[in-house]
């Protein structure tokens, strides 16, 4: 993977090949991201746009031809974050970028591609119908609203996750080649400020009481809480000096047990944000 920023780093022509092919590429649109997220923090928001532009080509096909607009919407984030990025090196902030961005993504999923939130909405609406049956009953008409708004949200928070994974990469690279240790460093420090985490509560637990659409933003708040939980895992191992052994054991028990373990990791997100558990804990 060095070798390949490295490539990327060499010129334009280089990154505009890396980044046209993996977006023309099934399932390497996150490459294509991750090259344009480097290049815009390496050097400059304006040099990563031009890379942006000419990525946005095959990302246009797979949305005229397939009706997908998955690349171009993750392509344009990627950029964006990654300015956020550069220009304010706080992750917190990039994350905050990102939700709103997400947030807007939510919104524009009935115009971006209609029949597809058709089809998961009624697909869902069938489903929910058959497992519960007096829910719906008091849902009515609302029934539909309520499932389009979690559809959205949904789509829009797996493309915000799919983002910040790309720019993640795209840090490490930068780190590995001019600041050995960096990225470790700012994701070890990763904790979202107690605002966020009171504003999260609220959309979850009040939102729904104010407007049922407020459903569609719930799984778009979570991400970043998803994302700081894993970095208090990965911190407080590295601060103790437990080994990369703890590590492995700790993605075999999240992988087994599934949503109930990334459930927890936002729970205990939430309370770090308060009570900061990496402060509290001391070396081994």
């Amino acid at each position: 993977m060095r070798t390949l920023a490295e490539f990327i780093l060499r010129g334009r022509t280089q990154a505009t090949i890396v980044a046209v092919i993996a977006a023309a590429l099934p399932l390497l649109f996150w490459l294509s991201a991750a090259t344009v997220a480097l290049v815009t923090l390496r050097k400059g928001a304006q040099t990563g746009a031009g890379l942006l532009l000419w990525a946005a080509l095959p990302a246009l096909g797979w949305w005229m031809v397939r009706q997908d607009p998955q690349v171009m919407i993750i392509l344009v984030m990627a950029w964006s974050m990654a300015a956020v990025l550069r220009s304010t090196v706080s992750w917190v902030n990039t994350l905050f970028s990102g939700v709103a961005l997400a947030v807007v993504v939510s919104f524009l999923l009935p115009v971006l591609v209609p029949e597809v939130q058709k089809q998961l909405t009624t697909a869902f609406a069938d489903a929910y119908r058959s497992i519960s049956p007096d829910m719906v009953e008091q849902l009515g008409d609302r029934l539909d609203m309520v499932l389009g708004s979690l559809v959205a949200g949904a789509f829009a928070a797996s493309h915000l996750l799919l983002t910040i994974l790309s720019l993640m990469l795209a840090r490490w690279w930068q780190s590995v080649l001019f600041n050995p240790g960096g990225f470790r460093q700012e994701f070890h420090e990763l904790r979202m400020p107690p605002l966020y985490a009171a504003a999260a509560l609220i959309v979850l637990l009040v939102g729904p009481m104010v407007h049922m659409g407020a459903l569609g933003i719930a799984p778009i708040v979570l991400v970043p809480l998803m994302i700081a939980g894993f970095a208090l895992v990965h911190g407080i191992v590295a601060k103790r000096g437990m080994g990369v052994q703890w590590l492995f054991a700790f993605y075999a028990v999240a992988i087994f047990m599934g949503p109930s373990t990334v459930f927890l990791l936002m729970v205990v997100a939430v309370i770090d944000s308060w009570f900061n558990f990496r402060g509290r804990v001391s070396k081994q």
